[in-house]
């Protein structure tokens, strides 16, 4: 009896046909990849970027009986797309998009930072799935992406050691904020083009955002520090309500309180940022005063802004 999954069992037509078919299979599979990167790259249209985004992603060219020597890796097509979705709202000079010589590897700088930063996408290996993109030279992972579950996080630490510790002597303050200026822009309009949840964390300017600190029962000493530096920096540190934490109102009516948020219960303690036009954020107050930038990194073992325990536990 012929058995088609049998090779032992077909004649020499039914093995050639077989083969033909596997060809045929493999070779249609590329045309599917081609047209996929054609959308990739020339739509206009925000859903049919982000699907053609999210089929690549996972896209598995090679067969058994077809494969192509030259390719990009899962991940590149993340670079492609974000590269992509900054260029359809007209942000597309923002980055810069290289090509390794010799060999299928892409590459992205912040076009403000220049050649003081090179970045590209790292997949997650386990069962969350989804890319970290990450700054090569330091292996920082800026942030999270996960285009199937629609979620993007913001990796304080990383933020941190890269913008505020790592290129505080190199890059002037305005050139940082104007290169985290297009992340905080890319995921803002992944959360308004498609919904996604998106944890700005550092970076979110909202009245309403309570960062919380790493430690969650605060040394009292850490806040009287904060007392000390601001009255040598001309500031006034007052008393937080109720006499617990504390409040400094620096310029332009930007006040920062640090607080327990739970007095009943759990210690939680968080740090504030309040503007008129919630413009500001706490890494913008860390760009823009020295004195808070010095207190924050120096008691950062207690003070450090906590990210998703989840990513980046």
């Amino acid at each position: 009896m012929i058995n088609e999954n049998d090779p032992s069992t077909l004649t020499t037509s039914g093995r050639l046909l077989n083969y033909n078919e596997a060809i045929k299979t493999g070779l249609e599979t590329g045309l599917t990849f081609t047209k996929l990167m054609d959308q990739l790259i020339r739509t206009t249209n925000p859903d049919e970027l982000v699907s053609a985004a999210t089929q690549l992603a996972d896209f598995q060219l090679d067969s058994d009986y077809v494969t192509f020597p030259h390719q990009y890796s899962n991940a590149d097509y993340y670079l492609l797309f974000m590269s992509r979705m900054l260029e359809l709202h007209d942000q597309g000079n923002q980055v810069i998009l290289q090509s390794q010589d010799h060999r299928e590897e892409l590459t992205q700088q912040l076009t403000s930072l220049g050649d003081r930063g090179t970045f590209n996408f790292r997949v997650e290996p386990s069962a969350n799935g989804g890319v970290f993109y990450r700054e090569r030279a330091t292996g920082q992972s800026l942030f999270y992406l996960n285009l199937e579950r629609k979620m993007l996080r913001f990796n304080s630490h990383a933020l941190t050691q890269l913008f505020v510790i790592d290129l505080h002597e190199t890059v002037p303050a305005e050139t940082v904020k104007t290169s985290v200026q297009v992340l905080i822009d890319f995921a803002r309009y992944l959360k308004e083009d498609y919904g996604y949840s998106v944890d700005f964390n550092i970076l979110d300017a909202a009245n309403r955002q309570n960062y919380a600190v790493r430690a969650a029962d605060l040394p009292a000493g850490i806040v009287d520090r904060l007392f000390v530096v601001a009255a040598q920096n001309d500031y006034m540190l007052t008393n937080g309500v109720n006499g617990n934490g504390a409040e400094i109102i620096l310029d332009e009516g930007v006040v920062v309180d640090i607080f327990n948020n739970q007095l009943s219960g759990q210690p939680e303690w968080v740090l504030t940022v309040h503007d008129d036009d919630q413009k500001i954020s706490w890494f913008d107050v860390l760009l823009k005063y020295p004195f808070m930038r010095d207190w924050y990194l120096e008691n950062l073992t207690d003070l450090e802004i906590k990210s998703d325990p989840l990513i980046f536990g």
